[in-house]
């Protein structure tokens, strides 16, 4: 049997992605929920009566660049209304896979930007069965077929030089640099990449950007209104570029940082970026800005009030507890100060990894159930032997998720190669050894259960004998029947997970530290680590499955979200939990601290929350999410839908409108909003 729902759909999907029929047919079928999701009210034959003729699902091909060059020939090229940039995107059509696709990853756009891809010579090469060059040429081809475009040709020239000169040199200006960025990017979202970072775009675009001020070619109101286009296009099929759920598309600007010398380094642009996602209030793109406790009092200021507006960003990521972090990990130094992240949170190194962070769920609550499922639970006489127990059948379960991804092998990919310093120094495909790094990340869920399951069997059962361990295990398996008020005592209960409680922070770092440890006893195929954090995506779809847990849970409710708690916590101590927990070596795939704060709160506490943030980065966090939003207004927008139409919340690592959630979301975060206003 496998070991948990994610394990099965990973076997299945891997079986049924290698017969080219039914991965058509899923392709259509998902085309169809995406585009459905807000634009189209038919049913799926409505739909492909509709639209059938424009559906194209490249088959797999012996050469991956042939399978390339086939769909961008049948792709339509219709270019989006935007003012500056072009940017074409057919939602229609994309190619399958014979195995696993390399995604949720940031590729590095400084080579696109900074260097330029030679129709013929050495200068890029991918593996030799992909054929030097060829891939360059599809490029190139589509260029050729854009240029016979009539539209194009006449509403695009100055963008059609832009793209041009990525065949010909580095790129000279800001704006060249902008519409090189974007040409490569619709290519990752065409060939079937999800969830698609976009780097360290400040620092990538600075010289250019200083350069064109400086000759007076560009006004930073000039750069500002380009960025803002700059994100209208990559908004752009919000619908298509959605994950799971909508505003899920994974594109992330990284902003600022602490460099190789040690010194804080943000620039005009860094404001810039944030200034055009304050304005703008999309959900998508979005920011995440790298800090530190020596950083720049203004930006950081700048960071909050942009976070104030309710859109959920930018995610503030501490340099001063991620880099060391890395560096525990195996990551030489000079990467590890130029971190970016995975499509959400996931730290990785742009432009030199093969890493997919987040690759399966490790569910806590899954072997902490099957322990309470077993006979022999029955005999457990001590607390710590409930402790010991459970960290078996922990080993067990992390051996079974882990075991079947040591011989992960992608797809053979050389659109992502093409922009790989490693793969390109190499010689070799990102895939097949290119790569300088090849760990594999998981996310995490459930850790919040556990301990505070734990703390409440201690306390009801150990220290107040109220119940036997097989009385209240009694009780959970009648999913707390005729047992409200002592559901209701387990779930009010504190200190709890999230609170400043030696208890608490022990019993929690016990849990990590033992994680760790096996987790460091799997190596991936290509020799790599196996990373976990404390966040995840699947804080409702990974709960839905597991029956009642003693920290107040029935069965299939919701886990509690990221580093957070489920009841009342100040966020002052929230940090200070998080602050005590140790995220070196293998755990740094995303730790999050997720807190929501009220408008008028965050608005007459402004210089507070700086200050609080700033002693969070020099104490230890790892990375800090906020939703600046009220109870009432949420209650409202879900009565009343239309009546706040751009109302943009955070969800786990991205905003999204609130009306394009599912019910089940807008529930979670209106309960967790009403449970917030309990600690002011």
């Amino acid at each position: 049997m496998w070991n948990n729902r994610s394990e099965l759909k990973w076997n299945i999907k891997h079986v049924l992605c290698k017969i080219p029929i039914i991965d058509s047919i899923r392709f259509r079928v998902r085309t169809y929920r995406k585009f459905s999701r807000n634009l189209y009210c038919g049913s799926l034959m409505q739909f492909l009566r509709e639209y059938g003729g424009s559906i194209y699902f490249g088959r797999p091909l012996k050469n991956k660049v042939d399978q390339f060059a086939h769909l961008m020939e049948r792709v339509e090229i219709a270019p989006i209304e935007n003012n500056s940039f072009l940017y074409i995107l057919d939602c229609f059509k994309s190619m399958s896979s014979k195995t696993v696709i390399l995604d949720n990853l940031a590729v590095d756009y400084d080579v696109v930007v900074s260097k330029y891809f030679p129709l013929h010579g050495p200068a890029i090469s991918v593996a030799e069965s992909d054929k030097s060059q060829a891939v360059t040429k599809v490029l190139f081809a589509f260029v050729e077929r854009c240029k016979k475009n009539p539209i194009v040709c006449n509403q695009f020239p100055k963008q059609l030089y832009a793209i041009e000169s990525l065949f010909e040199r580095p790129a000279s200006s800001f704006f060249e640099a902008l519409q090189r960025i974007l040409f490569y990017n619709q290519f990752l979202w065409q060939t079937g990449h999800t969830l698609n970072g976009l780097g360290h775009l400040d620092w990538v675009l600075e010289r250019l950007y200083e350069q064109d001020i400086a000759n007076g070619v560009l006004t930073r109101q000039d750069a500002k209104e380009l960025l803002k286009d700059f994100y209208y296009a990559l908004h752009e099929h919000y619908w298509f570029k959605s994950a799971m759920l909508m505003g899920d598309t994974g594109q992330i600007i990284i902003l600022g940082g602490r460099d190789s010398d040690g010194k804080y380094h943000c620039n005009d642009l860094t404001y810039l970026f944030i200034e055009a996602s304050k304005e703008l209030r999309l959900p998508d793109p979005k920011v995440l800005l790298r800090c530190t406790a020596d950083m720049p009092e203004d930006l950081l200021g700048a960071a909050v009030d942009c976070i104030s507006t309710g859109i959920g960003a930018p995610l503030l990521s501490n340099d001063d507890t991620i880099i060391p972090a890395l560096l525990s990990c195996g990551y030489v130094e000079d990467d590890a100060y130029r971190y970016g992240t995975s499509a959400c949170w996931e730290p990785l190194v742009p432009g030199v990894s093969c890493e997919a962070n987040n690759i399966a769920s490790l569910n806590f609550a899954v072997p902490f159930t099957e322990l309470f499922s077993a006979p022999c639970v029955s005999e457990i006489k001590l607390m710590d032997e409930i402790l010991k127990c459970y960290e078996e059948y922990l080993a067990e379960f992390i051996r079974k998720l882990l075991t079947p991804l040591m011989e992960l092998q992608f797809e053979d990919d050389p659109l992502l190669s093409l922009a790989s310093s490693s793969a390109i120094e190499r010689r070799k495909n990102i895939t097949r050894g290119g790569a300088k790094y090849n760990n594999l990340g998981l996310t995490s869920v459930g850790l919040g259960t556990v301990v505070n399951s734990l703390l409440n069997i201690e306390k009801i059962v150990f220290e107040e004998g109220r119940y036997t361990l097989s009385q209240l295990n009694e009780f959970r398996r009648s999913n707390f029947a005729e047992h409200e008020e002592l559901l209701q005592e387990m779930k009010e209960r504190k200190p709890c997970f999230g609170c400043d409680d030696r208890n608490v922070v022990e019993l929690t770092k016990r849990i990590i530290a033992f994680t760790s440890g096996e987790f460091s006893k799997y190596k991936t195929k290509y020799g790599g680590k196996f990373k976990f954090g404390l966040s995840s995506p699947s804080y409702i779809t990974e709960a839905q499955n597991i029956p009642a847990t003693f920290d107040g849970r029935r069965n299939g409710d919701p886990f509690s979200v990221h580093i957070s708690s489920g009841v009342a916590v100040p966020a002052t101590e929230l940090l200070s939990f998080a602050m005590k927990l140790d995220y070196n070596g293998n755990r740094l795939n995303g730790n999050v601290i997720d807190f929501i704060t009220s408008p008028s709160m965050l608005r007459q506490n402004r210089d507070k929350y700086v200050a609080l943030l700033r002693t969070g980065f020099a104490g230890g966090i790892f990375q800090l999410q906020m939703n600046v939003v009220d109870s009432k207004t949420l209650i409202a927008a879900k009565a009343n839908p239309k009546l706040f139409p751009q109302l943009v919340v955070r969800v786990w690592g991205f905003s999204a409108y609130f009306n394009d959630l599912p019910e089940e979301y807008q529930d979670v975060l209106i309960a967790r909003t009403l449970e917030s206003e309990k600690a002011v």
